[in-house]
């Protein structure tokens, strides 16, 4: 039964990718024999897959998640404490399928990057930034000190790193929020939070953003001092054929096995030093690491042998035809994508319960559809224009900054969450190799034009959010001035 709302769920996000494809094919762009069905039998992978990936994360994932947390803040040991979070965001990247799949889409747009060293920086900066968000719970740190201070020398250092390496940052944060990690840290975060003796409603949120800044600072680090392939300039990118799934699916397999082993061990080395658990919930956590696996395997067949190559081809032949169209289909697809994820969904859930009703579920998608579907006109335009990454994200993230010091509390890390939950496999997979294909199509640099794309998802939520929380604020402080009116 939870197999098939899991199927449903992921279904939801998939199938209007599908169709919109299918459309596009039988009425704009005739793909090339055979990739149509190829495309869609990696879309019914990706399904099956994920529905099986989340399932085996709530089933044992998660529960353990959220003892390794309560357990680290029961020990009263900050060592013990500090430790977890380092050593449980760096083993959790390892395992995160949206980075081995910007690990591919690097490779294959400039193989002088070592994507080795990127994941490794990646891992250490969620890392680092877990170890952040476990100390702001603690210690009551509010959160818009730590993005004002984070934001601010990320920007700084950026400012003096290698321009090939700015799009792959920023894409780094997105990508690293992907369906593992972002309810693995919740559930760490929800553990620690559990635990305090003063909880308050904020301390459930941020966790998930601060992961995505921990990311895109480390690789920004990384170019200061790596410049591999800086003068490079990629004009022909090696995409994986669309079909043959049964040669990749030992390749897969792999793949996956190499990801889980050491999320596998965290697992033991907690049961042994801390958690204690029985062999009946050892047992469920067993079964979900078996269907984790199963998952991440059908999800890496899809996406190698349908999406990529697909998403590639139909970027390619759309810029090859008129540049200007792209602006009309980044719209489109940044629209369909923020509508059908169904992290999305949730959050608008969550938003609609802390408001009371004031901010309704209709106000609230309409507002995010906008401004994810003007995310994806921004970043064709940079693609066709070849405009530097800084002219969108400064001033966004400026802008939500500054917004965090006048929003209610509660909005703060909500807002910046958001931004992390609407970059789902969509975003890593189909719409970046969607941008990869433009730019090549346009004869620009994909290095440079095309990642940055998943920020761009993501970065229009938090502000859209954040305004909503404004609205919320200036709503309840109507309604407080209407019932001092009122006493006699």
């Amino acid at each position: 039964m939870e197999l098939l709302k899991k199927l449903k769920e992921v279904g939801s996000s998939i199938v209007p990718i599908l169709v919109l494809v299918a459309l596009m094919h039988f009425f704009w762009i005739p793909l090339e024999q055979g990739m149509l069905s190829s495309f869609l039998i990696g879309g019914v992978l990706i399904i099956a897959g994920l529905a099986f990936f989340l399932l085996g994360t709530d089933i044992g994932l998660l529960p353990i998640g959220e003892r390794i947390g309560s357990a680290s803040v029961r020990t009263k040991n900050l060592v013990v404490l500090l430790s977890t979070g380092l050593i449980v965001g760096i083993v959790i990247i390892l395992a995160e399928p949206n980075i081995t799949v910007l690990q591919e889409q690097v490779a294959a747009v400039n193989p002088n990057i070592s994507t080795t060293l990127m994941v490794v920086m990646i891992a250490l900066g969620v890392g680092l930034y877990l170890m952040i968000g476990l100390i702001r719970v603690v210690f009551h740190i509010p959160l818009k000190w730590i993005y004002l201070g984070s934001y601010t020398l990320l920007f700084i250092l950026a400012a003096f790193s290698s321009q090939e390496m700015l799009g792959i940052a920023f894409d780094s944060g997105g990508a690293a929020t992907g369906p593992l990690a972002v309810p693995f840290i919740m559930a760490i975060g929800l553990g620690v939070a559990r635990v305090q003796k003063k909880q308050e409603e904020s301390d459930n949120f941020g966790y998930v953003s601060l992961a995505l800044i921990g990311p895109t600072l480390a690789l920004v680090v990384m170019g200061l001092f790596n410049n591999e392939g800086a003068a490079t300039l990629i004009t022909t990118v090696d995409i994986p054929v669309a079909g043959e799934f049964l040669s990749l699916v030992e390749t897969s397999i792999n793949q996956v096995v190499r990801s889980l082993i050491p999320l596998l061990l965290l697992c033991i080395v907690y049961q042994v030093l801390l958690l204690k658990m029985t062999i009946g919930q050892l047992f469920r956590v067993g079964v979900g690491f078996i269907y984790v696996f199963l998952g991440l395997t059908l999800f890496f067949v899809g996406v190698n042998g349908g999406f990529i190559p697909v998403g590639y081809q139909i970027g390619y032949v759309i810029g090859t035809l008129d540049s200007r169209l792209l602006l009309a289909a980044g719209t489109v697809i940044g629209a369909i994508t923020v509508l059908s994820e169904p992290s999305v969904w949730v959050l608008i859930d969550q938003v609609q319960a802390i408001t009371q009703g004031h901010i309704r579920k209709s106000i609230m998608l309409t507002a995010l559809a906008i401004g994810v579907g003007l995310s994806g006109f921004l970043a064709m335009l940079r693609v066709i224009t070849g405009l530097s990454i800084w002219y969108f994200v400064l001033p966004v993230y400026a802008i939500a900054v500054l917004l965090s010091f006048r929003i209610p509390t509660l909005f703060v890390g909500l807002s910046f969450d958001s931004g992390s939950v609407s970059s789902g496999p969509m975003a890593s997979t189909f719409i970046l190799s969607f941008a990869i294909g433009a730019s090549v199509a346009v004869g620009g640099n994909p290095t440079t034009d095309a990642f940055g794309v998943i920020i761009f998802v993501s970065m229009t939520p938090v502000v859209i959010v954040q305004l909503l929380g404004l609205i919320y604020k200036h709503k309840q402080a109507k309604l407080a001035a209407q019932k001092g009116r009122k006493k006699p």
